[in-house]
């Protein structure tokens, strides 16, 4: 298959295996054509009460473009090992070829098709918070105004401040006018580990949206453990 450009739909089904994947759905413009590409399918089960992702990996090919197929209602600690392990395999093994990059998928309810966010140049890291690592590498990050997101169930936080989600943007936007004093700004990005990744997607894609040449998105991702920080 060369192109991938399908019309809205709630799921995607991986014909061979009938099974389904409800992917998120999103009111923000994506990329909505690739060619050259490859799937990954992220499944949602419950085993023994507990929730957990099968992958299924089987038709992806190194030297295409991999699209992650994952469903809306895995939390985040139970798809990011297997993300950072297939972003591993896709990136280095023996057939890996540049410039082929990782795709999630999802709903787009504004033009009304399947779409895509690229992020096969995204760190995901799991042992701490931004400010912490920003603390590490203060040097990497002494000219830039650094802002810490942190993103809850219910609550998102901008450097320690909560915010309500529905004046988020606003707010956001205000901070970087009144603190930026010239320099580029910095946004990064921590994540509860229990979000859903359906708002996963939510917050990323809207992150996406925002980023600019003077309002920068740093690469590193922190997946956290609210107990463990």
């Amino acid at each position: 298959m060369n192109r991938f450009a399908l019309i809205l739909l709630p799921f995607l089904i991986l014909s061979c295996a009938k099974k389904e994947v409800k992917i998120p759905t999103l009111a923000e413009k994506g990329i909505q054509e690739i060619q050259n590409h490859s799937q990954v399918w992220l499944f949602f089960e419950v085993k023994d009460n507990d929730t957990i992702a099968v992958v299924n990996r089987n038709n992806t090919i190194s030297t295409t473009h991999w699209i992650y197929n994952i469903d809306k209602r895995l939390p985040l600690k139970k798809i990011i090992p297997s993300i950072i392990s297939l972003q591993d395999k896709h990136a280095n093994s023996l057939h890996s070829e540049k410039g082929m990059h990782d795709y999630f998928s999802y709903s787009d309810t504004i033009s009304k098709k399947l779409s895509f966010l690229e992020f096969d140049g995204v760190t995901f890291k799991t042992d701490k918070l931004s400010k912490n690592f920003i603390e590490e590498n203060s040097t990497d990050y002494a000219n830039y105004n650094n802002i810490n997101l942190i993103f809850n169930k219910n609550s998102i936080l901008i450097n320690d401040v909560k915010t309500d989600r529905s004046n988020f943007k606003d707010t956001l936007f205000s901070l970087i006018e009144l603190s930026s004093e010239g320099r580029e700004s910095m946004l990064h990005l921590n994540f509860n580990q229990n979000l859903l990744y359906q708002n996963y997607l939510f917050y990323r894609t809207m992150i996406h949206a925002i980023e600019t040449k003077n309002i920068l998105v740093n690469q590193n991702e922190f997946i956290f453990n609210e107990n463990k920080i």
